[in-house]
């Protein structure tokens, strides 16, 4: 819902952070912020990977409307961008739905990883045709390393599970410690008390 009333928002949210330069740079740092929580980061990837879906859908059915540069004006990529953008919306949606039942799962995992890389991997190639302009290259940078992330999904989960086992194995040699620390001094108490009395 929320992602749906943002898509809805998304021109009077353009034109509110239109000529205000701060903006961006203080979207990435809460986003960035989110990251480090666990939960506020899953609520984060779906709540971006429903609006995603909901954006994908929307430009799925204006695609038509939309003119391609000059470089890309063939018929065959004109049929081939909405269903591009409908399988970038079912992969996001997929994703979306998989953080939801079960989060950290590798197969939602490459379909956000896969959504991203079709959007900002076709993005750019259209920014770039239109513009020839780092903009379009670094959608298409941002793309590929998507798709790298795809494709190595199953070691970036197992190397956050692993660090959930290091830092839950940390946490039980500190209560382990903390035990001994604890059976020791009361050790140390009772020799006391004995010398004391005895």
């Amino acid at each position: 819902m929320l992602a749906g009333g943002a898509v809805a928002l998304e021109p009077w949210l353009t034109g509110l952070v239109a000529g205000r330069e701060a903006t961006l740079p203080l979207v990435v740092f809460v986003v960035l912020l989110a990251l480090l929580h666990p939960r506020i980061r899953t609520l984060m990837t779906v709540t971006l990977c429903y609006g995603v879906a909901c954006m994908a859908v929307r430009d799925a059915v204006m695609a038509r409307s939309v003119p391609l540069p000059p470089s890309l004006d063939y018929l065959i990529v004109d049929a081939l961008r909405p269903i591009g953008l409908l399988l970038v919306a079912v992969l996001a949606a997929a994703a979306a739905i998989g953080e939801t039942v079960q989060p950290g799962t590798v197969w939602a995992r490459r379909c956000y990883f896969g959504a991203a890389a079709l959007y900002f991997t076709g993005t750019g190639v259209i920014n770039y045709a239109w513009h020839g302009s780092w903009k379009g290259l670094l959608l298409c940078i941002t793309g590929v390393m998507a798709l790298l992330g795809s494709i190595l999904a199953h070691r970036i989960v197992a190397s956050e599970q692993e660090d959930v086992l290091e830092t839950g194995d940390e946490v039980a040699d500190e209560e382990e410690q903390r035990q001994r620390d604890l059976a020791h001094l009361q050790a140390l108490r009772a020799k006391e008390w004995h010398d004391m009395t005895g």
